[in-house]
């Protein structure tokens, strides 16, 4: 194996697709797809199942990007640590986040927070998971907030909420005459995304309708829910969504009703696993959970409005 495959490789693996590794490396596609290429070859086994554009790691794959990850830590916590120092003075708090509670949870947070802490300076990178839980294992992040990793080496998870998706649908849909969306209702519906490449946080959307079996027209895709739900709101399809998005694009007039069979996900918060939570983090930890509580419980609200 060359050097340059294990970077191409630790690229697609880190950000879930050909396209975004390219990006990621400032190389071309066809550089990217080349050199995975070269290093199946070197290393005797597949390392991506193509489905079109898409890849999806084997289970070889998985197992050689732990050991690739655990070789590049150590590099990689050196750099970081020497850009923090030169970038993050004494009395900055790091969070990384996806971008739904980023947008819909962390504000208010902020809010009181800037109201105790004046003097501490807040910095929010809007990621995908597996980026945010790579920010906390290097301690680039003080705070990931993301799905719950339950007993991943170097990662502390604490629970935060396990929550249920929203059918979302255009405002005018005939199905948004309905008090609940069943997944047999999808049959034959224009389903907007999601990509296959795309975050845990789209997973269990595939199961239910893979288990199901219902045929539904996938022509448009997209890994950012904010995206998902703007074109829902333009009348581009129907979808099953994270519920964090839904009071705001709500008052946009996108229709919000519950799903059966029920799809939840565990969230939780994300910590380096490098000693006790810090007095500022643990205020974080515990304002954040308040928050989440109640944007659930608004959205509960919503989901039951008509």
């Amino acid at each position: 194996m060359r050097m340059r495959q294990v970077e191409a490789f630790r690229a697609v693996m880190m950000s879930g697709g050909i396209t975004a590794a390219a990006t990621m490396l400032n190389i071309s596609q066809p550089s990217v797809s080349r050199l995975i290429a070269d290093m199946e070859r070197a290393v005797g086994f597949r390392l991506f199942d193509r489905r079109g554009a898409r890849v999806h790691p084997t289970a070889q794959a998985q197992a050689l990007y732990e050991a690739v990850r655990r070789s590049y830590a150590g590099l990689d916590l050196l750099d970081q640590a020497a850009r923090r120092i030169r970038a993050h003075p004494v009395g900055t708090v790091r969070i990384a986040a996806l971008a739904a509670i980023a947008t819909a949870i962390l504000p208010a947070v902020i809010a009181r927070f800037r109201i105790l802490y004046p003097e501490i300076k807040i910095t929010v990178e809007a990621l995908g998971q597996r980026a945010i839980e790579e920010r906390v294992f290097l301690g680039q992040a003080d705070l990931g907030i993301g799905i719950d990793v339950p007993g991943r080496e170097g990662i502390r998870s604490t629970p935060l909420a396990r929550a249920e998706y929203v059918c979302a649908l255009p405002a005018n849909h005939p199905l948004a005459a309905r008090e609940r969306v069943t997944v047999e209702d999808l049959a034959g519906e224009e389903f907007i995304g999601p990509m296959h490449e795309a975050d845990a946080l789209w997973n269990r959307i595939d199961v239910v309708l893979e288990t199901a079996g219902i045929a539904i027209s996938r022509r448009l895709e997209t890994q950012q829910s904010h995206t998902l739900y703007a074109f829902i709101e333009a009348g581009l399809g129907v979808s099953i969504a994270e519920p964090f998005s839904a009071p705001l694009f709500h008052r946009l007039g996108v229709a919000i009703r519950p799903f059966t069979p029920p799809v939840e996900l565990d969230f939780g918060l994300l910590e380096p696993d490098i000693g006790p939570t810090p007095e500022i983090v643990a205020w974080l930890n515990a304002d954040v959970a308040r928050e989440t509580a109640a944007c659930l419980a608004h959205v509960r609200k919503v989901v039951a409005a008509r």
